[in-house]
């Protein structure tokens, strides 16, 4: 009975080996997966409002068309995860530099992440900006109820912020957070007619403050040249300007060295400190093109429109660069060039 056992032992011992050996997979049989098809998309904005709700969607994969999972996660955002297509989320109450973390997942295929840091913002000008000045007096336009801030010049009140109504025009990269600090960009036809469209027509004019309404609210118009020669001969102590001159040393005084957060919004530049002695806030909201299809120049330069016109073409504009203490003159086709807008009123004497 002992020997018996012993070789049943043995048979049992031997038969799992053998099954072992039969389980194990060789080499050519081991298991892989596939690499997903497309680009992981998302349109979430570089710039958000703090305290708003906000929805996002994942798009791009286009193989596999069925099965595919969607993580997002946000730290500090309400929620913090989901398991979506879409998310839908509120942004912190605290401004700042946030990352909004994105993944695409099928059994059968390897995960694909994208991810993208996502700046938080003030809804309000004076909130979001430190190193700008208050105005000595404030407008509400009556149309979106936006508030601007207001100073005297010469002959004429300016805005001492970029006009942001938003019936018109563009965002800086159609992100619409950074209407707030930046403004909008506006076409010349646009800013002089008042009204969306790169075709509808504006009809130019001269003269202090003789400019149109276009865009600005009622009450205030688009400035002409004479309106700029204005603000500069004032900016110059007094000493009249040409429009067509480069305007050295007139920069400085009139662009603010200002902060969005805590990163400054121009580079920093020994020929142009950008000291603000005029309280005028001049900030570098770059410029739109091909009918507010591009943008550039985010950072380094400012750009303002004139209401009046170089010819049947073409509109004036002034210009800063950050490394440059004049506010030069140029002009562009009235269609296609998106530059910031300051609105201008006559002073009652």
């Amino acid at each position: 009975m002992t020997k018996f056992f012993s070789t049943v032992a043995v048979c049992c011992v031997c038969m799992s080996v053998l099954l072992l050996g039969a389980c194990k997979k060789k080499p050519d049989e081991v298991e892989t997966k596939e690499g997903m098809l497309g680009r992981l998309l998302h349109n979430v904005p570089s710039y958000l409002y703090k305290s708003r709700t906000y929805t996002v969607t994942a798009s791009g994969i286009t193989s596999p068309t069925e099965g595919v999972g969607y993580t997002w996660k946000a730290d500090y955002f309400a929620p913090a995860s989901s398991d979506a297509q879409s998310y839908t989320f509120r942004t912190p109450d605290e401004v700042g530099a946030y990352t909004v973390s994105l993944s695409a997942s099928h059994v059968d295929y390897y995960d694909v992440p994208t991810s993208q840091v996502v700046t938080v913002i003030d809804s309000l000008f004076f909130n979001s900006l430190t190193g700008v000045v208050e105005g000595t007096n404030a407008i509400t336009d009556p149309r979106d109820g936006a508030v601007y801030h207001t100073r005297a010049y010469g002959d004429l009140e300016w805005f001492v912020h970029n006009l942001d109504w938003g019936g018109a025009g563009n965002a800086y990269g159609k992100v619409e957070a950074l209407s707030t600090p930046f403004g909008r960009l506006y076409s010349w036809n646009e800013a002089v007619s008042g009204m969306a469209g790169a075709e509808t027509p504006g009809v130019a004019a001269t003269g202090l403050g003789q400019g149109p309404q276009g865009v600005c609210p009622p009450g205030w118009s688009i400035p002409t040249n004479e309106d700029w020669v204005d603000l500069a001969t004032v900016v110059n102590g007094g000493v009249p300007l040409s429009f067509f001159d480069n305007w050295d040393g007139v920069a400085d005084p009139l662009c603010a060295y200002a902060k969005l957060n805590e990163d400054h919004v121009w580079p920093y530049s020994p020929r142009n400190n950008k000291s603000n002695t005029a309280a005028w806030n001049g900030l570098p909201g770059g410029n739109g093109e091909n009918n507010g299809n591009h943008f550039r120049n985010l950072g380094s330069y400012g750009f303002w429109l004139s209401s009046s016109e170089a010819d049947a073409e073409n509109g004036y504009y002034r210009y800063i660069n950050y490394d440059l203490n004049r506010f030069p003159y140029h002009h562009t086709d009235k269609n296609s060039f998106g530059a910031s807008v300051r609105c201008v009123r006559m002073i009652s004497r």
